[in-house]
């Protein structure tokens, strides 16, 4: 790893450091983990057996050729390229390798230890030479290009199933209505937030006051001066927007996109045809369970997925094909949700030995930088 000089400086604000977490805040997420894991037990122990039957759907599994499970397996490896794009692209000289690892690491660590994932993505690129602030906008960053692409999704849904003379949507016509409307509030933010800096003081003020009631309800102490610093990092994000704006977009719709062709390959995989589910029927559900499971309700869409993607198959297709969608989902699944945990968490592994070897140095001991950022 080499350092080199950033070509423009970084803002005199440097966010600190995420704090330590308090007792309250491992209670929490104990209580979290408890809540998501009833959740989950409920679904697979109650609610799925009453649809499908788990015998039938692991015969269709067993019958599978081994090339099979290659082929959805090649599939989810492909995954990484564009979300790891997507990373890379908004943290210059981070590279591509550096930014798949990032993601499959946050990935499984959020599936297992929710909440944790910022604190690796933070850790990460800190040990990897990228200033806090830096850090924290390549983080906040991708975040919001996902969402942009996530609420564009229905509304792209709808007009091309309109274009293939799909005229019944049904209850999807709301739904897309629904998501527009938040895309369209994130849009006057963000559009707002760039064109001018005393509406970014304003919605900065406005944050801040919301903020400090709910520490207050919390009995936290209150934050102070947060329009001064939304305002630094308004300044960086413009340039790395206007430098990588549209590479990000385009990385996080392509893996978008290409979680829904692996959703059709493992439906086809299990012999659910065109003729039972067509590509307009999957990409409906497809959207809606995405949106559902932007809700953090259970680890990565654990149970609640599954659930969500059984239930509306089999509405279309006919219950009879309930086992068969079920086995479809599990494919996904494994695929989409369980195969980056065991890669992610050795990505996790593979960094902290790095870390205890010397080889990086340990991101939250590291003194306030004065900018300097990594390149590969």
């Amino acid at each position: 790893m080499t350092s080199e000089e950033p070509q423009t400086p970084e803002p005199a604000f440097v966010p600190p450091a995420p704090p330590e977490r308090s007792s309250n805040d491992r209670r929490n997420s104990l209580l979290a983990a408890g809540v998501g894991l009833v959740i989950v037990v409920f679904i697979f122990g109650f609610l799925l057996p009453q649809v499908i039957d788990y015998e039938a759907v692991f015969t269709i599994l067993r019958e599978l050729d081994p090339v099979d499970y290659l082929l959805i397996i090649g599939a989810g490896l492909i995954l990484y390229v564009p979300e790891g794009a997507l990373y890379a692209s908004l943290m210059p000289g981070m590279g591509l390798q550096r930014g798949m690892s990032a993601w499959v690491a946050s990935t499984a660590v959020s599936t297992t230890i929710p909440g944790a994932d910022l604190i690796v993505r933070y850790g990460m690129y800190r040990s990897w030479g990228f200033g806090v602030e830096r850090t924290m906008l390549g983080i906040v960053l991708s975040g919001l290009f996902d969402n942009i692409v996530k609420f564009s999704l229905p509304s792209i849904a709808v007009i091309l199933l309109l274009v293939l003379g799909v005229g019944d949507l049904g209850d999807f016509v709301w739904i897309a209505i629904i998501a527009l409307a938040v895309l369209i509030v994130m849009a006057v933010v963000v559009i707002g937030m760039v064109r001018s800096e005393a509406f970014t003081q304003w919605l900065a003020g406005k944050a801040e006051s919301f903020a400090n009631w709910g520490l207050g309800k919390l009995k936290r102490d209150p934050v102070d001066g947060l329009s001064d610093r939304v305002v630094g990092f308004r300044d960086l994000a413009i340039g790395i927007v206007n430098e990588s704006g549209i590479r990000a977009l385009l990385f996080s719709a392509a893996g978008k996109l290409w979680a829904f062709v692996m959703l059709v390959l493992a439906l086809r995989i299990v012999g659910l045809g065109a003729d039972i589910l067509s590509l307009g029927q999957i990409f409906i559900v497809w959207v809606i369970v995405l949106l559902i499971t932007s809700i953090p309700i259970t680890p990565g869409g654990v149970g609640i997925a599954a659930l969500a993607y059984i239930g509306l198959f089999s509405q279309i297709a006919g219950d009879q094909y309930a086992d068969a969608i079920a086995a479809g989902v599990v494919l996904f699944r494994l695929a989409q949700w369980f195969l980056p945990i065991p890669i992610g968490w050795v990505s996790v592994g593979l960094w902290r030995r790095q870390i205890a070897r010397g080889r990086l140095p340990d991101p939250f001991t590291l003194p306030t930088p004065n900018g300097s950022e990594a390149s590969d």
